[in-house]
């Protein structure tokens, strides 16, 4: 996770109406000769090599009506969102009140919470350990961060999940510690992520995707074709501020395996790879593309769905769930019976911790 000095992971997705590689063979080995390298791969190429290309790759995307997907995960969320899953998982610690982890809005607005209790050493110990499948450190670990909940400005509430939440946890770590692999990796969470975009594709156009190509150079191509399997066919409605993380449906977006190509020989996976090191340029190192270069990145601005996985991103998704729920009327008789429903929710958890001390 943190052992390459970069912060960040990203993956790339084209999205066309036919086989490039077979179909577009000519225009392949064109843009390979006026590269001049074997391969079109954004690091060999750089932004001189790219401006020799970029102006004609645009005008293909465009006439090809090629779309984009990219997909960025900041390492220190995706630590923080899975200690938090492990140690907030309702169906595992039975002190966390089951509609703060189920519904999304709650979910999020405790993981903000949570996130701000932690440093970056923090993160560091929490992936070893975990690695390490030691439960010590880790019910130390929470221990130290249930500590800090009382110094914080939260509300009444808030503090109280949190402080029984951690607190359980840190005394049960051996239960709430899931063992470790590579589902566990920013590779594997770009990958799922990236279904988001294409069944919203699938939902918008109608259009069945029939062929599903990956890159063979990846370590982790085993689980994706197993996670491809149950990821292609279902997907999770957790868009609005009140879904649920049970809200899972069956979806028609793929009629078609995974299927593994080299990229040497792929015109597609060469085009992900020169605009995805583009996208990376621009948006994460502030580079400014000229020329050429300019009018490739505009194309991929207008043609291109972009998801980040960071805090700023959880702060914004909050907002917006508050607005929206802002602007939903709620009658005095729906008050009354949402305060007796929670009521009783609260009674059941603290026998359910009263009987799991």
């Amino acid at each position: 996770m943190f052992g390459d000095k970069q912060d960040t992971f990203w993956t790339g997705t084209l999205i066309g109406f036919s086989d490039l590689d077979t179909k577009y063979a000519t225009f392949h080995r064109e843009l390979v000769t006026l590269s001049g390298k074997e391969e079109l791969h954004g690091n060999e190429l750089g932004f001189g090599r790219i401006e020799k290309i970029a102006g004609r790759l645009a005008a293909f995307i465009r006439e090809k009506k090629l779309r984009f997907s990219f997909v960025r995960i900041f390492k220190p969320y995706l630590a923080t969102t899975k200690m938090f899953d492990l140690a907030f998982d309702s169906g595992v610690n039975p002190a966390v009140p089951p509609q703060s982890y189920a519904v999304r809005h709650l979910r999020l607005i405790n993981l903000l919470h949570f996130s701000q209790l932690l440093t970056t050493s923090d993160l560091n110990e929490f992936w070893s350990l975990f690695e390490a499948q030691s439960p010590d450190r880790f019910g130390k670990l929470l221990a130290d961060v249930r500590d800090r909940v009382k110094h914080t400005p939260y509300d009444k509430r808030s503090v109280q999940i949190l402080t029984e939440s951690l607190d359980w946890a840190s005394k049960h770590p051996a239960e709430v510690l899931d063992p470790f692999g590579e589902r566990d990796s920013p590779n594997f969470v770009a990958f799922t992520a990236l279904f988001d975009a294409l069944h919203s594709f699938h939902r918008e156009t109608g259009h069945t995707i029939g062929s599903f190509v990956h890159d063979e150079q990846d370590q982790f191509v085993p689980k994706f074709v197993e996670a491809f399997d149950l990821i292609s066919k279902f997907q999770g409605d957790e868009t609005g501020p009140l879904s649920m993380a049970s809200d899972i449906s069956p979806i028609a977006t793929f009629d078609c395996s995974l299927e593994i190509r080299s990229s040497a020989d792929s015109f597609g996976l060469q085009i992900v790879d020169v605009c995805l090191w583009l996208a990376k340029r621009v948006l994460e190192q502030k580079d400014v593309p000229r020329g050429q270069c300019a009018t490739l990145w505009k194309c991929l601005i207008e043609r291109s769905y972009i998801k980040e996985y960071d805090f700023e991103m959880l702060v914004r998704e909050i907002r917006s769930g508050v607005d929206l729920l802002e602007q939903r009327p709620l009658t005095a008789t729906q008050l009354a019976d949402a305060k007796q429903t929670l009521a009783k929710i609260e009674a059941t958890r603290k026998k359910r911790v009263a009987l799991n001390p």
